[in-house]
């Protein structure tokens, strides 16, 4: 998976290190970002891609992104962590088209099956339409 961009958006340091380090155990290109605000502003390619990001952080949301990707014409597959794994949470991201969700700690095999299933099989679009809170 050498040609994979990972997009690793999580509040904590220690977090997005770790993935980033899983990711390039498996020959891929990680990116790491403090908040969506950091990751939308950065220019980053869209070909071969995969975001994982945190649902709560400081600013927005993980559960905004899609829609702002959206907005911007971009269509990636999120893949959603959180350490506050409840059923709304679940939902919304379900709702907003994520490509898989997961409770922190992650299993490091799941996480890379599921960044290969997202990028190999397709993954549900993103709707267009705003959260329901």
């Amino acid at each position: 998976m050498s040609d994979v961009n990972l997009y690793i958006v999580d509040d904590e340091p220690s977090v997005r290190n770790a993935f980033a380090r899983l990711a390039r155990s498996a020959r891929m290109k990680a990116w790491t970002f403090g908040s969506v605000d950091e990751f939308l502003q950065a220019n980053t390619p869209d070909k071969s891609a995969c975001i994982i990001c945190d649902i709560r952080m400081p600013g927005r949301s993980g559960l905004e992104l899609p829609q702002l990707l959206a907005q911007a014409g971009r269509s990636l597959p999120i893949i959603f962590v959180t350490a506050h794994d409840t059923t709304e949470a679940r939902q919304m991201a379900q709702q907003v088209g994520a490509a898989g969700f997961f409770h922190k700690p992650v299993d490091d095999q799941a996480l890379l099956d599921a960044i290969a299933w997202a990028l190999g099989s397709g993954f549900p679009k993103p709707k267009n339409r705003p959260l329901v809170r």
